[in-house]
């Protein structure tokens, strides 16, 4: 069975984690990744969200871009939250080193003056 028929469209009409877990007759871990395999296509007009309100899993309308939206933030903390976790365990491993890394970055380390720029450019 395709997730995505089982999936309803609308936040009102979102189905709960458990109901869709016995319609497709699967565990939790399984159908959470088929989601991230919908969500993961190169369908832009495909997406699977969970707001955590307690409603379930649901496809957005049309004209709810603002769920969409606060998805994308709750999402986006999530990520972050486990970044830091993902530190912390650097940072346990790394303990005792007798050099410190500092921590690089990565904005600075892209950048390029105006200078350098022209320069690049004058030598094609």
């Amino acid at each position: 069975m395709n997730i995505l028929d089982c999936i309803p469209i609308g936040h009102k009409n979102a189905i709960d984690r458990d109901v869709l877990n016995d319609l497709m007759h699967m565990g939790e871990r399984q159908v959470r990744r088929l989601i991230k395999e919908v969500n993961d296509s190169e369908d832009d007009s495909l997406l699977i969200i969970n707001l955590q309100d307690g409603k379930g899993y649901f496809r957005p309308a049309p004209d709810e871009n603002n769920l969409v939206k606060i998805w994308r933030a709750q999402e986006r903390s999530r990520g972050s939250g486990v970044l830091g976790n993902v530190d912390a365990a650097d940072r346990y491993l790394s303990r005792g080193s007798s050099k410190k890394k500092k921590k690089e970055n990565l904005l600075d380390k892209n950048q390029i003056s105006l200078a350098d720029w022209e320069a690049q450019l004058s030598l094609k």
